[in-house]
């Protein structure tokens, strides 16, 4: 038969799983491949390693699959076919503590939905036993709805008609503080408090809103940018189900069909761009939770036909069942980093903690969601400056240009059910922030019960994140306030996305101060100048250049892996494999070791012919030259870089972008953010390098 090669030919397709010998923390496990041209249906035959035995076998058009059964501890073997073609047969095993998740099924889950309201976030029954858990909350969403109320209501957009409006970017900035906060704290003021001047706010404000046109500038699919229909697609369903008591029943209709006309243009969304098959769209990974939730609030409206809703709760539950997330690995880690990771893993939990409810199913036991909260504990700890790696490792909740879109409480449900009594407590102080910002549909779902089985495990001073690309080490992670860690990446997902052409890149922080950090900002927001031409390029990260060329940007074949992350007493090491990243590159292994006080990162970089390497650093202070040393001082923490050997020489320090922050941006934009400085040390010409730095740390 005709061999498969289900090579990556554009970015963001699916990744083919399991992989050759891979361990699966999931029974049944999903299998899943890339498209193959006039492949029609697809055969996915299991058999037990070592023999004939047939365990499961299943066909579909679709490309993935997941068995209705589960497969016990064990080796197994699997293989793909179509028509004249076959994948080959691949090893892998199930792990003996994998995670037994039979998937639910969308018309049991829609024929439990409810006729009652309240029936999505939470029932009526529940309101006592939150309003007691969350009263450092409620005293929060207080304050959000005396600044709702405060704030009024909003102007409709202008910007695709007049070009001296305020623009797209600033309008859906402005919109999310109306639409995300002041519409859900009051929509939560109603159902929760009782608040009748949160009751009429709210109900106001979701009419306006409804007012306007959802196939104009705020649709989530059309040309003038996707963010305000985004927005209305996320809240529009929940208040509507909060506030349901509010409305006349013209007014519920009316409500009712634009979440619907929603929820078609998700659904239309991701037919457009196959997402199955091409899971690595950033934006569109939320919406078949929003059309479940549509599906769900809309139950007995009459909106829609029943077989529509069914239909769009059928897809949200194969997605999330099956190929989600896409930049979210099983090792737990989020490919896009902690800024995007701490939004994009709360989107869909409304939709997840109501099929919980509706079903006893619960996707959050899936290993990703188990382990995100040990990648939060290795690179979202309390008080960092910086969350390396990717678009906005910069930001924080309180960022001005994206208010909240750093999650405030990122650990929370999470936290709270797999990460144990250290990201429990992280959670808790996170709890109480003066307002909620963005992210307010989650504050008051109920968290669950602590699971001690967790996949996650134990805190860890050393851990890697092979799936998703990233190794992490700690000198003491129960006290951030004080540790020095070291992160670095080297990923299989390239440098697409938000991601950076950064692999082998490192940062170096000592109780969350950043020492060594990435390098570049957006500049007004994603796709400036600034971004694209500096942010988005190796040259902006802590790697190297070969013969002053960089990896190659937005690109799924400038990739990276793991190799290990150790804990040795004594010394926390770690090791990256960064070749495929250059074409002039035939071997390079980056490897660190870290103490209390100190760092050692070596290269062994071979290239496939003789050429000069340029090793970078970037601070977020002045850096000083002394010889072919470089010191630097931030927060009253002194940072000595001392290369060994004499194969770097020449040491520079600039504080220029090569691309100005505002370069290409309107003054009236123009933004002013923190100083950075970029390092640089060379050497000679020759094929083989061995590199080898000390940084010492005193504080």
């Amino acid at each position: 038969m005709k061999k498969m090669l289900q090579e990556q030919v554009r970015v963001g397709q699916i990744f083919p799983s399991p992989r050759d010998h891979e361990v699966m923390l999931e029974t049944p496990p999903v299998f899943c491949w890339r498209e193959e041209e006039g492949a029609g249906e697809y055969e996915v035959e299991v058999r037990a390693a070592g023999g004939n035995q047939v365990i499961w076998q299943g066909k579909t058009e679709r490309t993935f699959i997941v068995p209705d059964i589960l497969f016990a501890s064990g080796e197994y073997v699997w293989n793909l076919t179509a028509r004249d073609m076959e994948r080959g047969w691949q090893h892998f095993s199930i792990a003996e503590n994998a995670v037994e998740f039979l998937r639910p099924k969308a018309d049991d889950i829609f024929d439990a939905v409810p006729a009652m309201r309240p029936r999505h976030l939470f029932f009526e029954k529940d309101i006592p036993g939150i309003l007691s858990s969350r009263q450092g909350a409620v005293e929060t969403l207080k304050r959000n709805i005396a600044l709702a109320l405060e704030h009024g209501m909003p102007e409709p957009p202008r910007f695709h008609r007049d070009e001296n409006a305020l623009p797209y970017r600033e309008y859906f900035g402005r919109h999310r503080d109306y639409c995300d906060r002041d519409l859900v704290a009051c929509a939560l003021g109603h159902a929760l408090l009782k608040d009748e001047k949160a009751a009429s706010h709210a109900k106001e404000l979701l009419l306006t809103l409804c007012d306007w046109n959802s196939e104009g500038p705020c649709t989530l699919e059309w040309c003038w940018g996707d963010e305000i229909g985004l927005s209305h697609a996320r809240c529009l369903p929940a208040v509507f189900d909060l506030c349901y008591d509010l409305l006349n029943e013209k007014e519920r209709v009316f409500v009712a069909r634009v979440v619907a006309c929603y929820a078609e243009q998700c659904e239309r969304k991701l037919k457009s761009i196959d997402f199955c098959q091409n899971p690595g769209n950033s934006h569109a990974g939320r919406l078949p939770a929003y059309l479940g939730e549509a599906a769900m609030v809309l139950k007995g409206m009459g909106v829609r036909e029943e077989s529509v809703l069914r239909r769009w709760l059928t897809y949200a539950i194969d997605v999330y069942g099956g190929i989600f997330p896409y930049f979210g690995g099983p090792d737990g880690g989020w490919a896009e980093g902690v800024f995007y990771s701490s939004s994009y893993s709360k989107w869909y939990l409304p939709f997840f903690l109501a099929v919980e409810r509706f079903s006893g199913v619960q996707f959050l036991k899936r290993p990703f969601f188990q382990r995100f909260s040990r990648y939060l504990q290795h690179f979202c700890p309390p008080g960092w400056e910086v969350h390396p790696f990717g678009d906005g490792y910069w930001c924080k909740p309180d960022d001005a240009e994206w208010p909240g879109f750093f999650a405030q409480n990122p650990y929370h449900i999470y936290g709270e059910r797999f990460g144990g009594p250290l990201l429990k407590e992280w959670s808790k102080k996170a709890q109480q922030p003066e307002i909620f910002k963005l992210h307010l549909l989650d504050v008051f779902l109920p968290e669950g019960e602590y699971d001690p089985s967790s996949l996650a495990g134990d805190v860890t001073r050393a851990c890697a994140f092979p799936d998703t690309g990233y190794i992490s080490l700690h000198t003491d992670p129960w006290h951030p306030e004080k540790e020095l860690a070291l992160v670095a990446r080297s990923s299989r997902y390239g440098s697409i996305s938000h991601e950076h052409a950064d692999q082998g890149s490192f940062a170096l922080l000592c109780g969350g101060t950043a020492l060594i950090s990435p390098s570049g900002y957006f500049g007004r927001g994603y796709g400036t100048k600034h971004h694209r031409e500096w942010t988005n390029h190796t040259r902006a990260h802590n790697t190297i250049l070969v013969n002053d060329q960089e990896q190659e940007d937005f690109s799924y074949r400038a990739t990276g892996k793991v190799l290990y992350a150790r804990d040795e007493e004594d010394v926390l090491k770690g090791a990256v494999d960064p070749s495929h990243a250059y074409e002039q590159v035939e071997k390079w292994q980056r490897s660190f070791e870290l103490r209390e006080n100190e760092l050692v990162v070596e290269d062994e970089i071979e290239l496939k012919a003789p050429g000069k390497i340029s090793w970078l650093l970037h601070a977020l202070s002045e850096p000083l030259i002394s010889g072919n040393q470089i010191s630097l001082t931030r927060k009253g923490i002194h940072l000595e870089i001392i290369p060994e050997g004499n194969d770097l020489k020449n040491p520079s320090v600039s504080d220029q972008f090569d691309t100005p922050l505002n370069e290409g941006e309107p003054e009236a934009y123009h933004v002013t953010m923190p100083q950075q400085y970029h390092m640089k040390w060379e050497t000679e010409e020759k094929k083989n390098h061995h590199i080898r730095v000390h940084f010492k740390v005193c504080r």
